[in-house]
């Protein structure tokens, strides 16, 4: 494998972004809800009903070792078991063609053993609010306090998805290779140090 980058974020970090502007400043393809539909293509299920499942799965509490429904009426424990079976096998095929940057989905736990660069993206809770306001135009009315939470209950959702199926913890910094503070530099400075610390790699 060469160069294949995976990007962890919090919620409201810009880390799509991030990802997005890396993976075209580097010439390769970029990938993040790309792998929804493509691991519904290779497994012939609806896109939207993993989309509905995958926020179910999101939310498995803390005693996922009980493997129990939190959220959603369509998650059911083995059906999220093998969409993440699926997406994985989506992720590995995609980092075995070439180079590329994967946002989520514990890219950087199923590509462990494979060479990938990990990334984690953190923000301040007002950078993440401020980011917020700009693109969830359908919670714009949303008081500060509310949209804290909001993001506060994404960012739970994400670590408990993430230890769950890793048996690691969401956001440990000796998980990554390099974790940027997007607020300290934003999204474009957040690009520059990525890609000053892939150019200083030492082969």
């Amino acid at each position: 494998m060469n160069q294949v980058i995976t990007i962890g974020r919090e919620f409201g970090s810009g880390g799509h972004e991030i990802g997005m502007k890396l993976a075209s400043r580097l010439g390769i393809p970029f990938y993040d809800r790309e792998i929804i539909t493509m691991a519904a293509e290779e497994g012939g299920l609806d896109p939207k009903l993993i989309e509905r499942n995958e926020e179910g799965a999101h939310r498995i509490s803390e005693k996922g070792k009980s493997r129990m429904p939190f959220f959603s009426l369509s998650y059911t424990p083995d059906f999220s078991d093998a969409i993440y079976l699926q997406q994985c096998k989506v992720i590995k095929d995609l980092a075995e063609k070439g180079p590329c940057v994967i946002v989520g989905r514990c890219a950087d736990f199923v590509l462990r053993n494979e060479g990938s660069i990990n990334v984690f993206i953190a923000a301040s809770m007002p950078y993440k609010i401020k980011r917020k306001r700009l693109v969830a135009v359908e919670k714009k009315d949303y008081t500060d306090e509310q949209m804290a939470r909001y993001i506060t209950d994404m960012n739970n959702a994400r670590a408990n998805y993430y230890n769950h199926y890793t048996g690691g913890k969401w956001g440990n910094s000796a998980t990554y290779h390099l974790c940027v503070h997007s607020d300290l530099v934003d999204v474009d400075g957040a690009v520059e140090t990525i890609l000053t610390y892939l150019q200083n790699i030492k082969k």
